[in-house]
């Protein structure tokens, strides 16, 4: 296609902010009744949407070259801002040392090691037939709540998350326009909306650690096999959000579709305002004027400043080795 698809850009870029919010939201979900419903809202489709595109854009994974390239995009970036968040967390926190270790992902670099494992599973799971594949994918994704792993190398979010990147992998673009219709659309916002309905009256207590992907069933409180059923609960509503989202994305490009190119950078830099401004009085002031639909306003400054192509061209370079090249003089 010679014509870059802007639906893609559309979904990331709303996607990404509503990862943003999401993380603004967090220091509130305990305050405030409504502001928890929307955060869990939020996580029952949001990152299994972003997984599932990028399963999307793996559909070349056994070209030559590839490994190299995902290597050099997901694993170097990993290490350099290991690196930069753990000093930054020295600082911040007022830390004796700079802890650095390299297996625990800080903070949001866990997607990074995912994307990176979830590339490699498909040198087995895509030769595998579709229905056996994800069925696999599913049995260690509950499988996965068994480990007492949680953080180290994100083994616990590769495993719970990749049903989402395979089926995003198997689906194509003629598989997803199926849901441009407008009954399917009017559909998708009455699920979107009871959904966000049900969790607010329906589950008002439902732990938001559920839906993290990083948890055992043990540091959940609850028996294997009731962890199970939980877990296939939650995957069958976030799918279907997730469907139901994809189906209201639009498919033509505008101004903020630029950014939806960018989504990495925003993804990966946000981290360094939102733990600023969670260790100011910021917080106690949103409180203090019950102000959270502000939130929404904080985030969308911040992918539009981070997500602007002068940060993309300072960070670029450690973001994506890619760096200027050098005019050659005129003779």
């Amino acid at each position: 296609m010679s014509e870059r698809d802007y639906y893609f850009d559309n979904a990331k870029f709303v996607l990404v902010l509503l990862v943003v919010f999401g993380h603004f939201l967090r220091p509130y979900i305990d305050e405030v009744l409504w502001v928890h419903s929307l955060y869990i809202w939020i996580f029952f489709f949001h990152m299994p949407a972003f997984i599932f595109i990028s399963g999307y854009f793996a559909k070349n994974f056994h070209q030559r070259g590839y490994f190299k390239k995902i290597t050099k995009k997901l694993l170097l970036p990993y290490l350099i801002f290991q690196l930069l968040y753990s000093v930054y967390y020295y600082f911040l926190y007022q830390k004796d040392s700079i802890e650095f270790d390299l297996f625990t992902p800080q903070w949001s670099l866990w997607f990074l090691i995912s994307l990176f494992s979830w590339n490699l599973l498909l040198w087995i799971f895509a030769k595998i037939p579709k229905h056996v594949s994800l069925s696999l994918s599913l049995l260690l994704g509950v499988g996965a709540g068994m480990l007492d792993a949680e953080k180290w190398l994100s083994i616990s979010r590769t495993f719970t998350f990749f049903p989402f990147f395979l089926l995003g992998y198997f689906l194509h673009k003629h598989d997803i326009e199926r849901l441009f219709t407008w009954r399917l659309r009017s559909f998708s916002l009455f699920i979107l909306a009871g959904m966000f309905m049900m969790i607010h009256f329906g589950f008002p207590d439902l732990p938001q650690e559920w839906l993290y992907g990083s948890k055992s069933y043990d540091t959940l409180g609850v028996p294997e096999e009731k962890g199970i059923v939980g877990r296939l609960v939650i995957y069958g509503a976030s799918t279907l959000m997730m469907l139901c989202f994809l189906a209201l994305v639009p498919n033509r490009r505008f101004s903020f579709s630029v950014l939806g190119a960018r989504t990495f950078y925003i993804y990966i830099l946000h981290g360094f305002i939102l733990k600023y401004l969670h260790e100011t009085k910021f917080p106690d002031f949103i409180m203090s004027i019950h102000g959270y639909p502000l939130l929404l306003g904080l985030s969308v400054i911040v992918v539009l400043v981070l997500g602007s192509a002068p940060i993309a061209r300072i960070m670029r370079p450690l973001l994506e080795w890619q760096f200027p090249k050098r005019k050659q003089a005129v003779s």
